[in-house]
């Protein structure tokens, strides 16, 4: 009977005036308790002024992803019921998933403002808090939901909130509450209260179980943690296996070869990326910036060639940073450290090859061939990159020790 109503909704509308309030119900019950999309696309064709029924449709294309229909649906339901609070949770719900915080946060104030124990915005409303930076606020919150219904999805989010906050030990509290921490969670507790050793045991063991769903974010707390306590020996160890069937690693360990100086193996898993839809414009951009360290500006040429037609979005900040790690592995290839330069660590050599880059920049944006809007545009923001980390090499180089000594990297090789 679902099939037929989803193919011929003529046939459903004609059918709605005999449909009394009991059928009404128990077509609701069905399609909650179903849950499948033909139950559901059913009741909401046969009861679209129904609450409940809009409600379950409006869920159903949240969890496929199509925002556009369900935030029209949202509205259409708001303007008969501007106050409704289960309908503002479902619009903030769609605002999240869309990576807009804070007009779902706003959204969360009027649901809470109606509905203060509402334990699902309670939990979203944390979420929000935790991805605006305001840890306190998200610590609130999760405990209010915790007191509604304590469970582990709640309790994981409120480790990470104290975790974000600085209180590790509050963290280790919330983590002992729980029935099954995930070796990922018990990593995070352990490494923001210093003990790395445990933290990466954790880590390397849950990393050989690939068929777990939180391998890829197991890998990349790894990547990140070799990373931070120099371990280079055991990083290349971890990185040799990545391939292409976990992109997101994959598009991590570019960025970490960068700064180790493996210009060459960056380029070559990069090219294998830059064919994945969703991780084009981060492959992109490290094979852009390994070929420019190792002087292959035709290879680079092309890299940002194809960088500039990609609809793929990418922020300054990820821009600065892949120029930072490479210009620091290069750095290290040349062996340059204070000792040895008489300096203040590293600072000579990048200085240079930030103003050759910087040269390069500007003489393009003055060339005669007059580069389009679109290129001149590009060109502004590499050159303002270089111009920013030039800024702050004296800085942020000189006080902060490279991740990795020139020694330990012939020692690796």
């Amino acid at each position: 009977m679902s099939n037929q109503a989803t193919k011929h909704p003529a046939t459903t509308r004609a059918n709605r005036g005999s449909l009394d309030r009991e059928a009404a119900a128990r077509l609701l019950r069905d399609a909650r308790s179903n849950d499948a999309g033909d139950a559901v696309e059913w009741a909401y064709l046969t009861v679209p002024e129904c609450l409940g029924a809009r409600r379950l449709k409006i869920r159903m294309l949240l969890r496929q992803g199509n925002h556009e229909a369900a935030d029209a649906l949202i509205a259409q339901g708001l303007l008969q019921l501007p106050t409704n609070a289960s309908l503002s949770y479902l619009r903030a719900r769609s605002l999240f998933a869309q990576g807009k915080l804070e007009p779902a946060g706003r959204e969360l104030r009027l649901v809470l403002a109606k509905r203060p124990r509402h334990r699902g915005a309670l939990e979203l409303a944390g979420r929000v808090a935790r991805g605006l930076g305001d840890a306190r606020r998200a610590v609130a919150l999760l405990e209010r939901a915790e007191r509604r219904r304590p469970d582990d999805q709640i309790r994981s989010l409120l480790v990470e909130a104290w975790l974000d906050g600085g209180r590790p030990n509050m963290a280790r509290k919330v983590l002992r509450r729980m029935a099954a921490p995930t070796a990922l969670l018990r990593a995070g507790v352990f490494r923001a209260a210093g003990r790395l050793l445990e933290a990466r045991e954790l880590l390397e063991q849950a990393a050989t179980d690939r068929t777990a769903a939180d391998h890829t974010d197991v890998m990349t707390e790894l990547i990140d943690l070799l990373e931070a306590t120099s371990d280079l020996q055991r990083l290349r160890r971890v990185l040799e296996p990545v391939d292409t069937d976990r992109p997101a690693v994959l598009a991590r360990a570019g960025m970490a070869w960068l700064a180790m100086g493996a210009f060459h193996t960056a380029a070559v898993n990069m090219a294998r990326l830059a064919r994945v839809r969703g991780f084009r414009t981060q492959a992109l951009l490290v094979l852009m910036v390994a070929a420019a360290m190792v002087n292959r500006s035709r290879l680079a040429d092309r890299a940002l060639e194809r960088l500039r037609r990609i609809a793929e979005p990418i922020g300054p900040r990820t821009v600065a940073q892949a120029w930072g790690r490479g210009l620091l592995g290069r750095l290290l290839l040349d062996q340059c450290s204070a000792r040895k330069a008489g300096a203040d660590p590293h600072t000579g050599r990048l200085r240079q090859l930030l103003q050759d880059a910087s040269g390069v920049f500007e003489g393009a944006l003055a060339s005669e061939g007059s580069p389009s809007k679109r290129q001149r545009r590009h060109l502004q923001r590499h050159l303002a990159v270089c111009r920013q980390v030039s800024a702050q090499a004296d800085d942020e180089v000189a006080d902060s020790p490279a991740p990795y000594s020139a020694g330990e990297i012939r020692r690796a090789a």
